[in-house]
């Protein structure tokens, strides 16, 4: 029985030759972080009690569990924001001295660490220089705390979802890159575009010049229609729930009485043309082939579906999603563990399809 389970294991995620023509270095890319998970706790909820600075034991607890199902590479979300000193842009060292304990806990366990620069708020500012000055400053003293540290195994996300026009975005990155990389020539960024990470605006964006120690990055939740249904922060947009994936006419909620706004109408009304595979594969064939154009290494560093989805659909969901993933060589990492978007039940299980797509980077060959 064994046998017959691992046969149909490798058919469904290693079958290398639905795998396009991988080169090399997104290949290493692929073997460095395999299958990765978000954790959620220091980019929004140090206000409650139980996740301040001093309960950090709790995203080791965290890790810990993503490591014992089969992930092996971690992302951090940040908001250094919420940790300076009052009145200065200077990170409480209490913060610093607790991402080290961090990826101490992260090396031992042979994963990686990609620690990321949450909740910026560069497009509500007047001054968008400034911002780009201050936001480096912080970055440096995250810099100068691990310098010499971990540069195969520890890599950090220059900004979370930018929402800046492109050539707003195109400038800030690269003037934050101009300050930071002469503090450490040998770190590794990882670096998305605008619209949220997202694909549309990535094709659009440049290889930032003389700098090869770049990943570039996208996030994924597409159809939204679908991955964010019933999410509280975007009513106009998500207050259809119960859709299926993939589409199917004889599940579909019926068409909402209340008024649609233009972009909810027209989303509903051609989920029929998103809801399936073959839109999936075509949007990631796009950030395939924009790789292969400009010979840089690319990560998708979120992907996932709210949990209060159906199971069933999110099941087929997320099997699409990652065999398709897997099939372009590229590494992704689900947002999350245990929150909104949550892969485990209540007895910390995650749902099968999780545990098939780890699963497949274990596989002895």
């Amino acid at each position: 029985m064994r046998t017959i389970y691992c046969i149909a294991f490798l058919l469904l995620f290693c079958n290398t030759n639905a795998q396009e023509n991988i080169p090399e270095f997104q290949q290493a890319l692929v073997n460095k972080f395999k299958a990765g998970v978000n954790i959620s706790f220091f980019e929004k909820y140090w206000k409650e009690e139980a996740y301040r600075i001093d309960n950090y034991r709790k995203v080791i607890d965290k890790i810990s569990l993503a490591h014992q199902l089969g992930f092996t590479s971690i992302r951090l979300p940040v908001s250094f924001d919420e940790f300076l000193l009052p009145g200065t842009n200077q990170i409480d060292t209490n913060l610093l001295f607790v991402l080290s304990e961090i990826y101490d806990f992260v090396e031992s366990k042979n994963m990686v660490l990609n620690i990321t620069y949450h909740f910026g708020t560069i497009y509500k500012r007047h001054n968008k220089p400034k911002e780009v000055i201050r936001i480096a400053d912080m970055w440096s003293q995250v810099l100068a705390h691990f310098k010499g540290i971990g540069y195969d195994r520890l890599f950090f996300g220059l900004y979370n979802d930018p929402r800046l026009e492109v050539i707003d975005w195109r400038y800030s990155k690269r003037g934050m890159m101009l300050l930071l990389r002469p503090k450490d020539v040998d770190r590794y960024w990882i670096i998305g575009s605008t619209n949220y990470n997202g694909i549309s605006a990535l094709l659009k964006m440049k290889k930032i010049p003389n700098d090869h120690k770049i990943i570039y990055a996208f996030h994924f939740y597409e159809p939204y229609i679908f991955t964010h249904q019933g999410a509280a922060w975007d009513p106009e947009k998500t207050y259809i729930k119960d859709l299926p994936f993939p589409f199917s006419n004889e599940e579909m909620p019926p068409k909402p009485k209340r008024k649609m706004t233009a972009d909810m109408k027209y989303n509903y009304e051609h989920y029929s043309e998103k809801g399936n595979r073959a839109f999936i594969e075509g949007k990631i064939r796009s950030v395939y082939n924009w790789m292969k154009k400009l010979n840089v290494p690319i990560i998708c560093t979120e992907t996932g579906s709210m949990a209060s989805i159906p199971m069933k659909f999110r099941e087929n969901y997320f099997n699409d999603v990652m065999y398709i993933m897997k099939q372009f060589g590229i590494p992704a990492m689900i947002w999350d563990l245990d929150k909104t978007f949550k892969i485990i039940d209540e007895n910390n299980t995650p749902f099968k399809a999780v545990s098939d797509w780890t699963s497949s980077y274990h596989f002895p060959l």
